[in-house]
């Protein structure tokens, strides 16, 4: 029995020594267990595949910008090399998928040669220390049409260190979507009379640094009535509009067209003719909806 008592009073004493062992590790700072989770690369906004940026008409070195990262819980001790190309398979890809998803899906198509300077190889690095590293790509807006949707598809190809390469966030296709301080959405309203006012919400659609496209008074703004629904306007630098018919659509300039800077609205007059051959003088008063407060 004393044997039998001995020896548990020994077990309990290695089991105690054993426990404030763990505790005194665990509490202690000092020791170091190494990494607790593999290094990965991935492209940063790729999990949805597609990655939609604003940019502006007339922008001085602008640039289509990459996020390359690897994901660790420690940092990394040396620079890590990172492989990547203009991968238009990508592009080919996400249009067929979408497609399927949604039939008012529109396909992108690759952003045409002279509107960028990229390598269809290139690499970044990224710095022992840090996380992640820029690919920046110079992007030239001249002659682009602004009724297609552009795209440049960047896929990661691999890392001098072996590390996973994220499946999933890959491959990039970086939609641009070009604006100009005159274009968005706009409220108001669109008069026919004094009497005949209709409250409007319309998108203006920037073509260059200084003209939008935007519907007739309170016409179907679809691009699908492109050819008639549309008018264009002009905008000096001291504010004057100048509106003009967009395609066949039947529209005159009636003068004293103005955009304000500060409200960021504008005040149109022009005569419009409509299919049935009635003609209407339409006065449109409309504000950008995200403009500023002004204080009164």
């Amino acid at each position: 029995m004393k044997n039998i008592l001995s020896s548990i009073v020994k077990r309990i004493t290695v089991l105690y020594g054993c426990g404030f062992l763990m505790l005194f590790s665990a509490c202690n700072g000092d020791i170091n267990f190494g990494e607790q989770y593999k290094k990965t690369i991935y492209l940063v906004h790729a999990n949805n595949f597609l990655y939609t940026k604003q940019h502006f008409y007339g922008a001085e070195n602008d640039k289509l910008v990459f996020a390359v990262y690897c994901a660790s819980s420690e940092p990394i001790k040396q620079d890590v090399s990172v492989t990547l190309k203009i991968d238009r398979n990508a592009l080919d890809s996400l249009n067929r998928q979408r497609s399927k998803e949604s039939e008012t899906y529109i396909n992108k198509q690759m952003l045409p040669d002279a509107a960028y300077e990229m390598s269809a190889i290139v690499q970044v690095t990224i710095p022992a220390g840090e996380q992640y590293a820029l690919l920046e790509v110079p992007f030239h807006s001249e002659g682009l049409d602004a009724d297609i949707s552009y795209a440049l598809p960047v896929s990661i190809v691999s890392n001098n260190r072996d590390y996973e390469l994220v499946e999933t966030a890959r491959s990039l296709v970086y939609e641009i979507k070009m604006s100009s301080k005159y274009s968005g959405t706009f409220t108001g309203t669109s008069a026919e009379s004094p009497t005949e006012v209709r409250p409007v919400q319309v998108t203006l659609k920037a073509l260059s640094a200084n003209q939008v496209r935007l519907p007739i008074h309170d016409l179907n703004g679809s691009e699908k009535y492109l050819d008639t629904n549309f008018m264009l306007l002009t905008i000096a630098e001291d504010g004057r509009v100048t509106i003009a018919p967009w395609a066949n659509a039947q529209i005159i300039d009636l003068g004293d067209n103005f955009y304000d800077e500060v409200r960021q609205a504008y005040e149109l007059n022009y005569r419009y003719t409509a299919s049935s051959n009635n003609v209407f003088i339409i006065t449109g008063k409309i504000a950008n909806i995200n403009a500023p407060k002004l204080i009164q």
